[in-house]
């Protein structure tokens, strides 16, 4: 046997501490499956159909959204066909940015959303793009990405994807039912 010294104890105590404590809050993960809607339908292996150009939305270009749009308006095939975000000049200084990264030829025709906390709904229903980068605060990722594929989009999210196990099941289930991605 080991010689079993204080840190060790303490080491090998502490883990599996916190492994018992994890136990009570099993039977709910493991049994998650039996409470999915009858409707829902596996996405693992779904293919969406091909598209010639990619319609693309962004709601948030701040920091990490703007960097996004730059990236993605640069690819062949897309065309950046609208912009959200709370604030004015940032929609305005990422659309001057997709408009000169397509030289004329791509994404001439950006629509801008601002000023309401509300706007990149409106945007959904009236642009219709095919997929929406959301890169807003956490505590919007979850129900952003919810409404994009209730809309009809593929959705495309910053990280933390959701803040609870509820809204990660809710995603899921809006994703089955929809048979659009969430990434």
């Amino acid at each position: 046997m080991k010689k079993l010294n204080r840190r060790n104890f303490l080491r090998k105590t502490s883990l599996s501490s916190a492994a018992l404590a994890t136990i009570p809050m099993l039977p709910k993960y493991l049994n998650a499956a039996a409470d999915r809607p009858s409707t829902s339908r596996y996405m693992g292996g779904h293919t969406a159909e091909p598209l010639d150009k990619v319609k693309i939305a962004f709601i948030g270009v701040g920091a990490r959204g703007s960097g996004h749009a730059a990236q993605l308006a640069s690819i062949e095939g897309t065309e950046v066909v609208a912009i959200s975000d709370l604030y004015e000049d940032l929609a305005k200084r990422s659309e001057k940015r997709v408009v000169e990264i397509g030289k004329n030829a791509r994404h001439k025709n950006v629509k801008l959303y601002h000023g309401g906390e509300n706007e990149w709904k409106r945007m959904l229903k009236e642009v219709k793009p095919d997929a929406v980068f959301i890169s807003t605060n956490w505590a919007n990722h979850a129900p952003m990405a919810i409404e994009t594929m209730n809309q009809g989009a593929h959705a495309f999210v910053e990280v933390p994807l959701a803040l609870t196990t509820d809204e990660l099941w809710a995603i899921v289930d809006a994703s089955e039912r929809t048979q659009k991605h969430c990434m």
